[in-house]
């Protein structure tokens, strides 16, 4: 079998290191041998082998003599194979990161099976690799997941899975800041990944003393706890939520949404004099402001507001509660333009694993977290198998449902939005189930055929089926 050699160029980044580490790591698996790695071709002896080119124009001088026109915008790729040399450029370091995961994702894995009357596999790397190209750029600039701290039991691994998944942002809630927090902001920086820390701004579900002194002490309270825990653990924004997860629309006779506007506004105004130009997200549920949105447009342009729970899936915790879907699809598409096409705007899905809440309790304290045993770890993958079988079963039957409402909010707003799915107490970190899986693809190509997702998604060979 032909050796494969991967020609990088200079590695200003820990981003194309992870790509050499990804190519090389998947070759592995069909040649038995590790690729050999040298930055330019005339530093390499002449071999019999296949070459991969990787980098940007600036970082890689046989990309850059290509000529050929720079990848769209950022976090794109371009990946060309010719005469059986392959080339994959990205517009961004990050672009080469995630070109290389789609080389195998979206050229290699896709092509392992001759079209003969029955499934026959071929081993690209035993030939010349056949001429491909594609260029591609993300539909949703920042793609993530939410989840609880408290049930992630492997952080490096949820990390190193958001990378699998091309997904570039992480929320994580726990009450109270984790003691590990600065490696864990560490590592997920080193793989390009933004990293937001949640807390309560005044959550609650009873309004009944809810005075103007109350309000004031939670603001208060807002700054103590930022200049206590967050302001130095070297995360790159905040998330939270306050008093808008009920049913009903006014508190004594007033709009939920104008006493929330004024907290948010008076709270986070002080809170950026201190720290100007933090990322700011505002978890608002829908429920609560629906009917109020000329009141709710009015929060700080500088807060980017997170919406959940807008109706039906993909909002909806339950994959197969899709009746309501068209009122859905209206009513992201009128909240994604609320303060303008080009304002701060965000989304946290669900119709993924979530909390247990017949059995939660909240934290009492700082906690290290995501360090727990295998043995642990396989016992909470057995003990989701049947909710993941379940949630799989209506997202093979509603992807398209999905797939729509991202393109909404992806039209509306440029590209320029936040989608974190909830995905939660589901072991992501040790295994890529489908369904989760499929929801990265569509925030990476919302307009692509769901078909054709699906298929291309359940190629994969790490991707499970419960």
């Amino acid at each position: 079998m032909k050796k494969t050699v991967i020609y990088y160029g200079s590695r200003p980044s820990s981003l194309i290191d992870k790509a050499i580490a990804f190519l090389s790591k998947q070759i592995l698996s069909y040649t038995l041998e590790y690729p050999l790695c040298f930055a330019q071709k005339e530093d390499a002896p002449p071999f019999d082998a296949h070459e991969i080119y990787v980098g940007t124009k600036q970082s890689n001088a046989y990309v850059r003599a290509l000529g050929l026109p720079i990848p769209a915008r950022e976090q794109g790729y371009r990946i060309l194979v010719q005469n059986g040399i392959a080339v994959i450029e990205g517009y961004d370091d990050a672009g080469v990161l995630y070109g290389c995961i789609d080389f195998f994702d979206k050229y290699i894995f896709t092509q392992e099976y001759t079209n003969r009357s029955m499934p026959y596999y071929v081993n690209l790397f035993e030939d010349v690799l056949p001429d491909f190209e594609l260029l591609s750029s993300p539909s949703v600039r920042h793609r993530g997941v939410w989840t609880w701290g408290h049930v992630i039991y492997d952080w490096r691994g949820l990390i190193d899975q958001l990378v699998r998944l091309k997904m570039n942002t992480l929320t994580i809630w726990n009450d109270h800041l984790p003691l590990n927090a600065k490696e864990i902001v560490s590592y997920a920086h080193e793989c390009g990944i933004k990293l937001l820390w949640g807390f309560s701004w005044l959550w609650d579900t009873d309004f009944s003393g809810l005075t103007e002194e109350r309000i004031r002490q939670a603001t208060d309270a807002v700054l103590e706890t930022y200049e206590r825990e967050y302001r130095d653990a070297g995360g790159d924004g905040i998330y939270f939520q306050s008093f808008t997860e009920v049913n009903t629309e006014e508190i004594n006779g007033i709009p939920v949404a104008k006493t929330v506007t004024d907290f948010v506004n008076r709270t986070a105004g002080l809170l950026l004099e201190r720290a100007p130009g933090l990322e700011l997200q505002f978890g608002l549920h829908a429920e609560s402001v629906k009917h109020k949105l000329d009141l709710i447009q009015n929060v700080d342009p500088r807060v980017r507001i997170v919406w959940e729970n807008c109706g039906a899936f993909p909002f909806s915790y339950l994959p197969n509660d899709v009746r309501t879907f068209d009122d859905t699809l209206a009513f992201v598409r009128r909240i994604s333009t609320l303060r303008g096409k080009n304002e701060a705007f965000g989304a946290v899905t669900k119709g993924l694993t979530k909390l247990d809440w017949s059995s939660f309790e909240h934290p009492q304290g700082p906690m290290c977290i995501g360090n727990v045993t295998p043995e642990t770890a396989q016992n909470r993958i057995e003990r989701k198998r049947k909710i993941w079988r379940y949630l799989q079963a209506f997202w093979l039957t509603n992807a398209d449902l999905a797939r729509q409402a991202i393109a909404a909010m992806a039209e509306e707003t440029n590209g320029d939005l936040y989608v974190t799915p909830l995905v939660e107490d589901g072991m992501l970190e040790k295994q890529l189930l489908f369904p989760v899986a499929l929801c990265a693809e569509m925030l990476w190509d919302a307009h692509a055929n769901t078909d054709s997702l699906i298929n291309a998604v359940a190629l994969r060979p790490e991707v499970v089926f419960a």
